[in-house]
């Protein structure tokens, strides 16, 4: 009965960036952590743990979903990255 209640504490894991090897493509991954439907920007957290911004304007959509609207927190996201006037920036993302 202790192994029951010890087992209870422990938390569910959140979303995880998948392995290369789940998602054979040539896209980094990570996780759409914030998003703004407001100010038409968002977030991804890489697999490294950096943030990494992009604006609904300027980012380029593929896979099942076409708009940046149909984002949501905590999606897994393949995504490629560019350098703009703003600096380091999420110029595509891919959804699985």
């Amino acid at each position: 009965m202790v192994e029951d209640d010890a087992k209870a504490d422990v938390p569910e894991p959140g979303p995880r960036t998948p392995d290369p090897d789940e998602q054979p493509d040539l896209y980094y991954h990570g996780i759409i952590r914030r998003l703004s439907s407001r100010k038409g920007t968002g977030v991804v957290r890489t697999a490294s743990g950096r943030d990494v911004r992009f604006s609904f304007q300027m980012v380029r959509m593929s896979g099942p979903f076409t708009s940046p609207k149909a984002l949501r927190e905590g999606m897994v996201v393949g995504y490629d990255l560019g350098w703009t006037s703003h600096g380091l920036r999420v110029t595509r993302i891919k959804t699985y």
